[in-house]
């Protein structure tokens, strides 16, 4: 991949590509080879298990939906049953929210909707390696920790002095049900029993939950069991994994916990399902509204009536804009995230952009009553930034699609512009519903949407200002917020100015 060393497939890095297009199968087997992988090719389903049966271990599978005999779901469930270390990567032409949802469900690490570039196909295959790579590596320090902790048990120095040192909260239980070993992580995170001293009885613990699995785990009949299970303990979530701690001759002697820090990665998940459920919820309205104008035209209904034919599908291809427009955010913050983000910068007369975006929205603002006006452009019309002009008229139009969107009928949207030391800066102005302090400090994240009963009914992902923010610092520049809830707010964005512009 230019720009970037490839990382080059060892012996075990092989690849499975299944596709039913041959020209797809080649062209990955190609870009595969050239940077260093071992890829093996099947035509559908079927002839792809078998490859994996006859030929396997892989460390990844580029796999397409839709094949005959065996889709690429069925196909990634089969492989994942038998080597759930293997990275599933979708490529497909029919790519959906549906499918995406469905293909990560099943344990898909990626998904790549065609045509698609080497670099993307490039990109996905490196990081979904390295994610595998770290994921084994990470638990095979775990397997030789679990191993050096039970080994040491018997010598107490030593595992005070190792285990102490660990990020990890770690307690050892005998098989009397005693606490015999607490490093100083499992006293922070259990502080009802920090103070007590070594042994002390499991019971102490407040926790019934931990207190549960430790004792699932030492009164088993049936030997070597490890349980799991995310804990909340204070305002932290736990993975509290334990192990039976086996003697030679086979008798558990007690039970190794466990815990580690699973808070951020619990609110990831979190944050993921509520984009998945918003994005559905989103997709869903405009789509219903089309499919019905159109079964409405469709049916014969209107009689023949061109006018209000007319209407409806301009109406439904309003909505099919405002989807073509989030899946635009959503690819634009993909892209950015992903470093694949690439701008085309030139000269740009702010004026004239800015007077365009304004332009483009004024039809929606009538459709509210709200008036919109532009000024600073008489005494700007020189001032010129090095940009792209569609990323910039991009963050332009977000903000004053967002300044009429928040506004109550008949207010008002000020555009205005100005020459401000080294910058220009655009402020798009409304005397509309407006933010709390706490919402202007969050305003600029990822899905975040101010909540209360202004914005319940205003549709949006949370996507467009933490758009603004990316693309208008990667013009090296700046973009802030000042409102007041109920008065309204003001979005200013500052891009340095072209020199001698």
């Amino acid at each position: 991949m230019s720009g970037s060393p490839a990382i080059h497939a060892t012996p075990l890095a092989r690849i499975l590509v299944v596709d039913d297009e041959l020209g797809v199968r080649e062209g990955c087997r190609k870009i595969l080879a050239a940077e260093g992988y071992e890829a093996v090719t099947a035509g559908d389903g079927k002839a792809g298990l078998e490859q994996f049966l006859e030929r396997g271990p892989f460390a990844a599978l580029l796999v397409d939906l839709q094949m005959p005999r065996m889709s690429g779901l069925e196909l990634m469930r089969e492989v994942r049953s038998r080597d759930p270390d293997i990275v599933p990567i979708i490529i497909t032409a029919h790519a959906t929210i549906d499918t995406a949802v469905e293909g990560t469900r099943q344990g898909a690490y990626s998904y790549i909707p065609k045509p698609f570039t080497p670099d993307e196909l490039l990109l996905a295959i490196k990081n979904g390696l390295e994610r595998r790579t770290l994921m084994l590596e990470a638990r095979r320090l775990r397997q030789e920790r679990e191993k050096r902790l039970l080994e040491l048990a018997s010598e107490r120095s030593k595992s005070n002095t190792i285990i102490a040192a660990m990020t990890d909260g770690i307690l050892v239980i005998n098989k009397d049900k005693l606490v015999v070993l607490r490093n100083n992580a499992a006293a922070r995170i259990l502080p009802d029993c920090a103070s007590r001293e070594i042994p002390f009885p499991l019971e102490a613990i407040t926790s019934p939950d931990v207190k549960e699995i430790v004792s699932v785990v030492i009164d088993s009949p049936g030997g070597f069991m490890i349980l799991s299970r995310q804990i909340p303990l204070g305002q932290s979530t736990y993975m509290v994994n334990v192990s039976p701690v086996i003697e030679p001759g086979g008798e558990t002697s007690g039970a190794v916990a466990v815990f580690s820090d699973v808070t951020e990665m619990k609110k990831l998940d979190t944050a993921k399902s509520m984009f998945v459920s918003l994005v559905a919820h989103e997709v869903k309205s405009p789509l219903a509204a089309t499919e019905g104008w159109l079964n409405l035209i469709l049916s014969g209904m209107l009689k023949q009536d061109a006018a209000e034919e007319h209407r409806m599908l301009q109406r439904a291809l309003l909505r099919v804009r405002t989807l073509r427009t989030m899946v635009n955010e959503l690819l634009s913050l993909t892209a950015i995230q992903t470093g694949n983000f690439s701008l085309k910068r030139a000269p740009v007369k702010v004026a004239a952009l800015v007077a365009e975006v304004v332009e483009a929205n004024r039809e929606k603002a009538a459709e509210k009553r709200i008036s919109i006006s532009a000024s600073g452009g008489d005494s700007g019309d020189s001032l010129s930034v090095l940009a792209d002009r569609d990323t910039l008229s991009m963050v332009y139009a977000n903000l004053v699609e967002n300044a009429i969107k928040y506004s109550r009928e008949d207010g008002h949207v000020w555009v205005s512009m100005r020459k401000a030391g080294m910058y220009v800066t655009v402020a798009v102005k409304d005397d509309g519903i407006g933010l709390s302090p706490e919402d202007c400090t969050r305003v600029f994240d990822e899905f975040y949407r101010a909540r209360n009963e202004h914005t319940a009914s205003i549709p949006g992902t949370g996507l467009g200002l933490s758009l603004v923010k990316r693309l208008t610092e990667l013009h090296q520049g700046t973009v802030t917020v000042t409102s007041t809830l109920g008065k309204g707010s003001e979005f200013t964005v500052s891009i340095p100015v072209l020199a001698g512009g």
